[in-house]
């Protein structure tokens, strides 16, 4: 979602110009858990950061250990060459703080970084990171590259230094080839562990090529999450996750409108947090919410190329962003479970990605599991 008409209505929706448009059904709404706005902040815009422009924050993870914070950002060493960053990040009552504290390039193999697009090469593109919850390695999935070069969709695992542990196998119906595999820059977008780290799992942004179309305002679609052995490296498991349609019809076909999965956050026990983020560009609106989704009774399909007869997994609505009083709706990517609240209940934070816009901004917003 970094094209030009998506980035457009962006700027438009923080310059005031936004049409509300008549919404679709609204999803069933969760009776149990429940997510509380907390208050939220921007990471100081600074040009240079330890030598690195800051900007395209897509990913967040939490380390327990550490009570450390690290984000990944979607630049495809067009700036500088792809990185991560840590931050200190404190949320009590109702104040939010957040400021970086580091930043690491993330390495090749042979100890280099990685180069950009203009040197002919092909660099991953970051999207979502993951703390190993034992050793404190680092899980990141790069989308790949599908155009003149190919670069199928990664797994790949770093140590807090970026330097490069290995590189994990996807399943083949994840690989791109002529008419199947992810559409370009809608690939691998999330990722994360279960709370006792022996299985985690990556989702895809939208559906492959051979599970159908994207949504519209007319009909949901279905994406893949796929779960693997942490102890192993590979992949275990595979469910299809029900995408929500458009929330209102675009005037115009093609005009880059999309409804994809942007991150997930495993709660153990099959259940998982879903962001998923929605804009119709002609409409100028942008929507942003959050599911509880489990896989109970969801068909396993690793290894199946098409999702025929399959059983999705199940979803309620446990809060849409525009309805947390407060709380402006930004281009919000990346999300973690953080520490444990006093309550007894679990901070949850969300990062934007501010598409290195000057009117746009790096954002944490925080809430409260119950």
């Amino acid at each position: 979602m970094r094209s030009a008409a998506f980035l457009l209505l962006v700027v438009l929706l923080l310059t005031g110009c936004r049409e509300d448009a008549e919404p679709n059904a609204e999803p069933t709404k969760a009776a149990g858990p429940a997510l509380e706005f907390l208050g939220d902040t921007t990471i100081p815009r600074s040009p240079e950061f330890g030598g690195t422009t800051v900007g395209g924050l897509s990913g967040i993870s939490y380390d327990r250990r550490s009570g450390r914070y690290y984000l990944i950002s979607d630049d495809r060493s067009e700036r500088d060459p792809a990185r991560l960053y840590t931050a200190d990040i404190d949320v009590s009552d109702r104040k939010v703080t957040a400021k970086l504290t580091g930043t690491a390039p993330l390495r090749r193999r042979d100890g280099s970084t990685f180069p950009s697009l203009a040197s002919g090469a092909v660099p991953p593109d970051p999207e979502g990171i993951a703390v190993h919850p034992g050793n404190g390695d680092l899980y990141w999935v790069d989308e790949g590259e599908r155009s003149d070069n190919l670069l199928d969709p990664a797994v790949r695992i770093a140590k807090p230094s970026g330097a490069y542990v290995r590189k994990l196998p996807i399943p083949d119906e994840l690989t791109i080839a002529p008419g199947k595999g992810p559409r370009r820059n809608q690939a691998l977008e999330g990722i994360s562990f279960t709370p006792d780290g022996k299985r985690f799992a990556v989702g895809m942004e939208e559906p492959l090529r051979q599970d159908g179309p994207n949504p519209t305002a007319q009909a949901g679609a279905l994406t893949r999450v796929t779960e693997y052995d942490t102890a192993t490296g590979r992949p275990v498991a595979q469910y299809a996750y029900p995408l929500e349609p458009l929330f209102a019809e675009p005037r115009e076909a093609d005009s880059g409108d999309t409804n994809g999965l942007s991150d997930l956050v495993a709660l153990g026990g099959g259940r998982y947090l879903v962001l998923e983020r929605a804009a119709v560009v002609d409409r100028y609106r942008i929507t942003v919410r959050i599911f509880l989704a489990e896989t109970r009774n969801a068909t396993d399909v690793l290894g199946r190329n098409s999702l025929s007869g399959a059983t999705a997994m199940t979803k309620k609505l446990l809060l849409d962003l525009d309805d947390a009083p407060g709380l402006r709706v930004d281009n919000f990517e990346g999300a973690t479970l953080g520490p444990d609240r006093p309550d007894g209940r679990r901070t949850v934070l969300l990062v934007s990605d501010d598409n290195f816009h000057f009117l746009q901004s790096t954002r944490i917003a925080a809430f409260a599991l119950s």
